[in-house]
């Protein structure tokens, strides 16, 4: 066996956050696995390690947390993102009632018409910012009707799940600004009743299933944050990300205005090619070699989705955006058994406002933007563009 590649790189410092996919190129060019020397933690940042990582999830747990610091992975006990069998089966089951692909697809009509609604009024402006006039209110909008939310409610939980993303990195003041929102976020779901949500909703469901005794009581707590804690951030950052991209490769955007029939596949592409979530933990539970690198037992784990997604021995030429490359097996949403159980309503919400998108505008141009820092997705805090109808 060769010794494993060693490294200095701050994969959470401001400098990789702002533009990560140099950085990792030299982690994937350096081997298949890298240790980082200031996270104590090993880095896979290949597409099939990463993959197969997810997908053995008896070695790469997730149990003993997912974060990259003590308090967070104590947070997230119990819920669906470390839960492991037997208990895994049943809050998914519990999830997937109302998140199955086919339940979904009966949402598309409804969550179209929502897109048009938002932006149709912001085309006509002609200049908007994508981040919080469209990515950050569509998805807070569909989500938490769905959930049965109040509009307050809704927005604690959007900022709550800005917070749960920052609190997963090593400890430092992003991390703990983080923490101090989560455990508040935390305190009001567990004061919620029933008579909270809104009748017929997926959360006033969780409670009506908990009194039939389907899930136990205290579940109902866990699945509404499983609801709500993944479900903003990475569709706020993934419609923000893509409409950048389609900013700076306007040839890809008259291909997809000419053609909305490729929509789907540039959502795809969109995914893969500036991942929402880019960094995730698990936990490896005894040697394992990657060719002739090892992760040793014990050992906190970084799976890079955003370097794997950009892995040229899995995507010929990574760094370039094409809607008509086959990105399906992206990875932006995990893989194995904890794929996000929320994949197909953030497919459908992010195809819907990319279809309003591309049928009203032929060109569009940045103005202005700003990344929003974060430990773990990628978007923007302000994307301010012209459009041309």
């Amino acid at each position: 066996m060769h010794s494993t590649a060693r490294s200095a790189m701050d994969l959470f410092s401001p400098e990789v956050a702002e533009e990560p996919y140099g950085y990792y190129r030299k982690l994937r060019d350096a081997g298949p696995v890298v240790y980082l020397e200031n996270l104590d933690a090993y880095a896979l940042s290949r597409y099939e390690d990463v993959r197969a990582a997810l997908k053995d999830w008896h070695t790469f747990g997730s149990a003993e947390g997912t974060a990259f610091n003590p308090a967070m992975n104590e947070n997230v006990q119990g819920v669906i993102l470390t839960a492991e069998p037997p208990e895994h089966g049943a809050l998914r089951a519990a999830l997937m009632d109302r998140l199955r692909l086919s339940t979904v697809r009966e949402l598309g009509d409804w969550v179209q018409e929502r897109a048009d609604e938002f932006v149709d009024p912001l085309v006509q402006l002609g200049s908007f910012d994508v981040a919080t006039e469209l990515s950050r209110p569509f998805p807070a909008s569909v989500v938490g009707e769905l959930i049965g939310l109040k509009p307050e409610m809704t927005e604690k939980f959007v900022v709550g799940s800005d917070a749960v993303f920052a609190a997963m990195g090593p400890m430092n003041d992003l991390t703990r600004r983080g923490l101090s929102i989560v455990g508040e976020v935390l305190e009001t779901i567990a004061g919620l009743s029933a008579d909270d949500l809104v009748p017929g909703s997926m959360g006033a469901d969780l409670y009506e299933a908990a009194a039939r005794g389907e899930i136990p009581p205290d579940h109902v707590v866990k699945l509404l944050w499983n609801y709500a804690g993944p479900a903003f951030d990475t569709t706020i950052h993934a419609i923000s990300n893509l409409i950048r991209a389609l900013a700076d490769n306007p040839g890809q955007l008259a291909l997809l205005h000419e053609n909305p029939s490729l929509v789907p596949a540039a959502v795809d592409e969109g995914l893969r090619y500036d991942a929402p979530i880019q960094i995730w933990g698990r936990y490896c539970r005894k040697d394992f070699a990657f060719g002739d690198s090892v992760v040793p037992a014990d050992s906190r784990v970084a799976l890079l989705f955003g370097a794997a997604n950009r892995d040229e021995r899995r995507f010929p030429a990574p760094d370039r955006f094409d809607i008509r490359r086959n990105a399906r097996d992206m990875l932006s949403f995990g893989y194995g058994l904890h794929r996000c159980t929320g994949a197909p309503l953030a497919q459908l919400e992010i195809e819907a406002v990319l279809r309003a998108f591309v049928t009203r505008v032929q060109a569009v141009e940045v103005l202005e933007s700003e990344r929003h820092l974060n430990h773990t997705v990628r978007g923007f805090r302000s994307l301010r563009i012209q459009v041309h109808t």
